[in-house]
């Protein structure tokens, strides 16, 4: 068995406290189950004061610097990772920056993997100040790594997207196996708190569970020849239909869809019964009354030797815990004095949009707008399910939504998946600069059949849907004329 390195993530040490404190049992249980040296503590946290000048890249370099003047034996002879929170884009982000391949990493595990960002990134600093002690502890705020977590970070999403790359595929070319697994529940002393991120439903006050899964989808939208070459008198007309609120039908864009999620080897994910992002009764890392639902996967992860149906089993093991989860939570107890119970466990989807122009700059204005023109009764529309939307403070061109993509039906006790029979959308994409009448953009109609969202977007899972945005200049920004000579 290679030694077990544990990460912790962001801020979940504070000053004072003890490994006890941040893993709970969680490292005696680990040496119970593979003897005492299997575990090595390496805790980011206390490398960094989470001041606001460190960011990613400095803990993933802290950690390669680490691993070779203090660890070196672990990258000879292999080792296995087990994270927590925001190690995930610690340790991804070294795999994509150190890591030769195959990689010394064998198996990752995600104990709530913050890699699709965290709203408690952006609450705002002053809310941060406020409850920062309550939610973090004694801690800084580490500004460069709260923008690194913010959604829709395009540091964070370039990483992602790096593995899809041919040559760069985590399990065919590092040779890791992801394990991924999240809770759903909201720790009750944090409910009072006046920020939605807290107690999102199908998160666990940190974490989305979308946000969470790596089986996420990606879709890249880039512009067909002929937009390029579009008179703009032809432009002009293009850009006032869609102001009139018309449905353009001649296409201007190609799709790639050949980055779905069904089309990659799935990772074992599944939530966690009655599990929270931290705290002593049902943290996911350091709670004592969810060991027997997270230990039993954590030890199935790490055991599994690197073999194509050995991880499928693992996907189908993760599967079925996964499904006990939600039988579980069908029967909870409602209560007055608390929120509904099974809303908690309702999936979510995450719907990120990213917006730049032909020169790879962000579109710092834009409207996205769902409509659904044609539905039958009860139908669900996507527009209709959406419950947040983000725009990256930082990182233009960049907005998150979140969908509520399930309903419990609470007289027959079952999950309805509301993508099932989801009615067909047009997603309209505009932008706009306001600084110069003589910039225009070509607008994009996505219109999606209820077959074609279903491949798009799924419960627990993210999707983005990158989109080269055509900008286009008018005759009086760059005008030649040719001299006549009398």
């Amino acid at each position: 068995m290679e030694p077990i390195l544990l990460i912790h993530g962001y801020s979940s040490e504070g000053k004072e406290n003890t490994v006890e404190e941040i893993y709970g049992t969680l490292p005696n249980d680990l040496r119970d189950m593979f003897g005492d040296d299997a575990v090595v503590e390496l805790n980011l946290s206390r490398w960094i004061s989470l001041n606001d000048g460190i960011s990613l890249d400095d803990v993933s370099f802290a950690m390669e610097r680490a691993l070779q003047t203090e660890y070196a034996e672990l990258l000879q002879s292999g080792f296995h990772v087990v994270i927590h929170s925001t190690g995930a884009l610690v340790v991804r982000n070294w795999i994509s920056l150190f890591s030769p391949k195959p990689s010394p990493i064998k198996n990752l595990i995600h104990l709530a993997g913050a890699n699709f960002g965290s709203g408690l990134a952006h609450i705002g600093r002053g809310q941060l100040a406020r409850w920062g002690r309550l939610i973090f502890g004694d801690t800084g705020r580490g500004m460069k790594v709260l923008n690194e977590l913010e959604f829709g970070a395009w540091k964070t999403l370039n990483m992602h997207l790096e593995f899809l790359l041919p040559g760069n595929d985590m399990y065919d070319d590092f040779k890791v196996q992801e394990f991924c697994m999240n809770g759903s529940q909201t720790l009750s002393y944090l409910r009072p708190i006046p920020i939605r991120y807290v107690k999102e439903d199908s998160a666990d006050n940190t974490v989305r569970t979308s946000a969470c899964n790596l089986n996420f989808n990606y879709i890249q939208v880039t512009p067909s020849e002929n937009a390029f070459s579009l008179t703009l008198e032809q432009l002009d007309t293009i850009v006032e239909q869609r102001q009139e609120n018309w449905i353009i039908e001649e296409n201007y864009y190609d799709y790639d869809l050949s980055h779905l999620s069904q089309t990659r080897r799935t990772v074992p994910f599944a939530v966690i019964y009655e599990t929270a992002h931290f705290g002593s009764d049902i943290g996911i890392v350091s709670g004592r009354d969810n060991r027997q639902a997270v230990l039993p996967l954590i030890k199935s992860a790490l055991t599994t030797p690197y073999d194509v149906d050995a991880y499928q089993q693992r996907v189908e093991q993760f599967n079925l815990a996964h499904t006990e989860t939600f039988e579980r939570a069908k029967v909870l107890d409602p209560s007055l004095f608390e929120w509904n119970k099974q809303s908690q466990y309702e999936g979510h989807a995450q719907l990120i949009f990213r917006l730049t122009d032909q020169f790879g700059n962000g579109v710092e204005n834009f409207d996205v707008t769902f409509k659904t023109s044609e539905f039958k009764n009860r139908q669900p529309r996507l527009e209709k399910m959406i419950e947040d939307q983000h725009g990256n403070r930082r990182d233009k061109g960049t907005i998150t939504f979140y969908l509520r993509t399930q309903k419990f039906l609470k007289g027959s006790k079952r999950w309805r998946e509301l993508m099932n029979s989801i009615a067909d959308v047009d997603i309209e994409v505009t932008g706009y600069e306001p600084l110069s009448g003589d910039i225009s953009y070509l607008p994009l109609n996505i219109h999606l059949t209820g077959k074609q969202l279903r491949r798009i977007i799924q419960s627990f899972r993210t999707t983005i849907i990158d989109i080269e945005l055509v900008r286009l200049p008018s005759e009086n920004v760059f005008n030649i004329k040719r001299m006549v000579q009398d």
